[in-house]
């Protein structure tokens, strides 16, 4: 494979080529002039729209990173009370450990 990825707007077509079934005959540059003239528009009317998908993934993305502060705040939160309870009954687990006596045995 190349190193750069091939895609469908990488195909050759007639236009790109520039290759018609006929040749060229006299007159036939306004109909290239009109061919050239809708692809143009065509074009920019996909740039806009591909404009208009952006600023919406954009507009996506800002309130998806706002939810994700909400939830971490709430987590956060959360968590802090759950670690001082944490703190607490590891505390208490701690000191009512008993030590255990240890008894060697020869044989």
């Amino acid at each position: 494979m190349g190193d750069k990825m091939r895609t469908v707007s990488d195909i050759k077509t007639a236009l790109r080529a520039k290759i018609r079934s006929k040749p060229k005959v006299r007159g036939s540059e306004f109909l290239e002039m009109f061919i050239l003239e809708k692809n143009k528009a065509r074009l920019e009317q996909e740039g806009l729209n591909v404009d208009k998908k952006r600023e919406q993934i954009n507009k996506d993305i800002d309130f998806i990173d706002e939810e994700l502060e909400e939830l971490q705040n709430t987590v956060d939160r959360s968590m802090g009370s759950n670690l001082k309870a944490d703190k607490q009954r590891l505390s208490k687990v701690s000191e009512s450990k008993k030590t255990m006596k240890t008894m060697s045995i020869e044989y």
